[in-house]
């Protein structure tokens, strides 16, 4: 009798418990559901039962609770929004975009409760604590009662014990408050920095930790070319999966008298498959059906060690941009003098990778419905900083989340500033909080240099973007050259009617962008990359 109530103990604790459902127990205010792979989202109430991959969002002065049937609960307040990743037996995964959430976890041996943010992994068994997330994607985590182990994205991990709190940006974990809180020491942290590539970092740092993320890499490349000025630079890029969801890209340019780098990090909507260029290519977008694989996020900066341009995007969502019912309201966004077809997001020719060959696709309602679908990723945030000084971006006002189906031009830099009125979703226009500091200037109204223009008969084109008083400004000078820095003519890719035959082509030559900008002092950033790993990832497809 003894052995068998042992046995049996030993099976109630360490066996496979059923899935329990997971439904919204408690609803006050307007709470809205999206089901994984749909594109319009519902209002629902308490009752509702919720599957991995679908999302909820409250509205404002709105709060839900999400039983998780083990006893643990979430509650979200006004504004917030999650998805569901994962509910299995032995682990619950939710990924928080913005606002606050409270959790209660049940402890049950065996069992894994995470929360993901854009910038923190909280992972936890048995306790109580809440996680803030701004429209930046900083999170504030805060300890009430047992144990939580908090990770950034940069692999360094914490544990949070009793009424502590950290707060965790895209630079890493701050300093642990509160209650017997001991900061880790500034040497540890710098040597936990140095294991990824990221910004304010030296030379040697940044070598340092492109060594050590080499060794995992995926795809690799690296050759010496002349540059447009006549230097020579060693080029290195690789890609790595940094995360099962996550994939990160890395250049690196040495020159004798400089050294520049750029990185790109983008978390996708699930799991990546085994060979990532089936996800990699879907990032430009899908024709008729929506994507399997799309980013949530993103974080891409550039610098040659003093300055730095950096580019941040959170909740990323799929859209049909060819049918989300634009109209002329949105005004002249490309400064032409007139609102036409280039100021709406209606994508008219897209690569199908069915055909192998870039497509026309059936738009004959501009700006309207009833187009041929295409799907492509648009961000509820986005910021991009010169130094640590804003030049454009966006959020929405009162931190409340875009509907489903908005759309703003990519780069606010571009276009900015904006009204509500640049936001249409079917009769659910919601304002935005703009940070546009800089217009791009065209011809006529201006001249070279400073003017955005393309360079007669040559790949070399420039973009120059700056504020009312001229005081603020950036400037992108982009080249294709050859690896003896030759500039690239439109004849030499003439005559091509594949994708197969352009990649070939692509191959001989390389490109190069120039930054400079009000910030700089006179200084750039100048990066070189070659096509090749870009075409092998499926990042050109």
């Amino acid at each position: 009798m003894r052995l068998i109530t042992i046995v049996s103990l030993i099976a109630i604790l360490f066996s496979s418990p059923a899935a329990a459902a997971v439904s919204l127990s408690k609803a006050s205010g307007k709470i809205f559901f999206l089901k994984a792979g749909a594109t319009v989202w519902a209002q629902v109430s308490a009752g509702h039962i919720l599957s991995p991959g679908d999302r909820v969002r409250a509205d404002a002065g709105a709060k839900a609770t999400v039983d998780f049937g083990d006893g643990s609960r979430v509650e979200i307040g006004s504004n917030a929004s999650f998805t569901l990743q994962a509910a299995r037996p032995q682990e619950t995964t939710v990924q928080f975009s913005i606002g606050r959430l409270r959790a209660w976890v049940a402890k049950r041996m065996g069992q894994k409760f995470t929360v993901r943010t854009p910038t923190a992994v909280c992972s936890v068994r048995g306790t109580e604590f809440a996680v803030e997330v701004n429209a930046a994607g900083n999170t504030r985590v805060e300890m009430f009662e047992g144990l939580l182990a908090v990770a950034d994205n940069r692999g360094n991990e914490v544990l949070l014990k009793d009424n502590q709190q950290l707060d965790v940006t895209t630079k890493g974990l701050g300093a642990v408050e509160g209650q017997g809180a001991a900061p880790p020491g500034a040497d540890a942290r710098k040597e936990a920095a140095k294991r990824e590539v990221g910004l304010d970092m030296s030379k040697e740092d940044v070598q340092a930790a492109a060594a050590i993320e080499q060794k995992a890499a995926i795809y690799q490349q690296g050759k010496a070319i002349i540059d447009v000025n006549g230097h020579r630079v060693r080029i290195e890029e690789y890609i790595v999966r940094s995360r099962p969801e996550e994939f990160k890209l890395v250049v690196l340019n040495s020159r004798v008298d400089r050294f520049d780098y750029f990185y790109y990090k983008g978390v996708f909507n699930k799991t990546l498959p085994d060979d990532i260029s089936v996800a990699l290519r879907q990032l430009p977008g899908c024709i008729n059906t929506a994507c399997e694989y799309y980013l949530t996020s993103y974080d891409t900066a550039r610098s040659n060690t003093q300055d730095n341009m950096r580019e941040v995007a959170t909740g990323g969502h799929l859209q049909d941009v060819n049918n989300n019912n634009e109209n002329a309201a949105q005004g002249d966004l490309d400064g032409s003098g007139a609102v036409d077809a280039a100021d709406f997001d209606d994508v008219l020719a897209a690569f199908d990778p069915a055909t192998d060959k870039y497509t026309y696709l059936s738009v004959p309602n501009v700006g309207g419905a009833g187009n041929q679908p295409f799907y492509k990723t648009l961000f509820n945030t986005n910021s991009l900083t010169f130094n640590g000084v804003t030049h454009g971006g966006w959020t929405p006002a009162a931190a409340v989340l875009l509907p489903a189906n908005w759309w703003k031009p990519a780069g606010m830099t571009v276009d900015g500033p904006y009204t509500k009125n640049d936001v249409i979703g079917g009769g659910q226009a919601t304002a935005l909080t703009g940070a546009a500091i800089t217009t791009v200037r065209r011809m006529p109204a201006c001249g070279p240099p400073n003017c955005t223009y393309l360079e007669n008969g040559t790949m070399h084109d420039v973009i120059y973007a700056d504020s009312n008083d001229g005081k603020t400004w950036e400037k992108y000078d982009s080249y294709v050259i050859s690896d003896e820095g030759k500039v690239a003519n439109w004849s030499d890719f003439s005559g091509i009617t594949s994708g197969a035959q352009y990649k070939q082509i692509l191959l001989n030559w390389n490109f190069q962008m120039i930054v400079t900008a009000s910030e700089f002092e006179g200084r750039k950033i100048d990066l070189a990359v070659e096509p090749k790993i870009f075409i092998q990832s499926g990042l050109i497809p």
